[in-house]
């Protein structure tokens, strides 16, 4: 863009050119205009490049001189500006200096799609794998809405449309997730991010969970009873008595009974010995 620039000096009318020195005088006191002129379009050419999270031009008001750490923390500072274009304060689990700048770069990439789209099931699933790296399709989460498969079972033992807006998220269980601080990361996500009206819960399925097959659209009115039933009975079968941040979650039974630490760190005190 600089080589394009105009001189402010070409601008003045005629006259002021008519006597060689006098103009000479003007151009060099307007010269110091165009330095600071030309200075200025250098950085705004620059600035698509390194306004975007794929840019890879030195971070601006970085010292040639400057080491790795200085340059990743001045790149980490310019995508938390520019996540605060988004209404978005980038969370402190993304604060890894490698791993959580290319998780900023995705994030700002995608954000304008993200934010049109957040609102929707796809949205808010995207949303989730984007906000926890989970790039795997059989680690995405399930997302049910009620209101598609009915009610379980009604006061009078009738079915139907669910008359509340609810939803679960079902995650498998991978070992991103081994972390109880990123498990309380996720349903703090649910609580944040989950549309205004609608109450959603967060359940914890085995890693391998998966609702089967999905009738898609024509497929068999019978294979869509049985699918709709099938949801039904698992939607009825998460029965949940503690909120999630106070309980201990367990696959199975297990011990028949006896005193036995659910987080293996020994046996509960108890009348009998073992």
């Amino acid at each position: 863009m600089a080589a394009e620039y105009t001189p402010v000096a070409a601008h003045l009318p005629a006259v002021f050119a008519a006597e060689a020195d006098s103009f000479a005088q003007v151009e060099g006191f307007l010269g110091m205009a165009d330095e600071l002129h030309r200075a200025y379009l250098d950085r705004l050419a620059d600035l698509p490049a390194w306004l975007s999270p794929a840019g890879s031009v030195w971070p601006p008001g970085t010292s040639p001189e400057a080491g790795g750490d200085v340059v990743l923390g001045r790149l980490a500072e310019l995508y938390d500006e520019l996540a605060t274009w988004f209404g978005f304060v980038l969370p402190a689990s993304w604060s890894d200096p490698g791993v959580g700048l290319a998780r900023r770069r995705v994030f700002l990439g995608k954000a304008a799609r993200l934010w049109r789209r957040r609102g929707t099931p796809r949205g808010f699933a995207d949303w989730f794998c984007l906000w926890f790296d989970i790039k795997v399709a059989a680690e995405r989460p399930v997302l049910l809405e009620h209101y598609k498969y009915g009610t379980p079972q009604g006061p009078a033992g009738e079915t139907g449309p669910d008359p509340a807006l609810r939803a679960t998220l079902i995650v498998p269980a991978g070992t991103r997730f081994d972390d109880a601080a990123v498990r309380a990361e996720a349903a703090l996500f649910v609580d944040r991010y989950a549309p205004a009206h609608v109450l959603m819960r967060l359940c914890w399925a085995r890693p391998d969970f998966s609702l089967g097959a999905v009738p898609g659209p024509g497929a068999d009115p019978e294979a869509i009873a049985r699918f709709r039933e099938q949801v039904r009975r698992l939607l009825c079968s998460m029965v949940d008595f503690v909120e999630h941040r106070n309980g201990v979650r367990v696959w199975k039974c297990v011990g028949e009974g006896r005193a036995i630490d659910r987080l293996d760190v020994g046996w509960l005190p108890s009348d009998e010995e073992e």
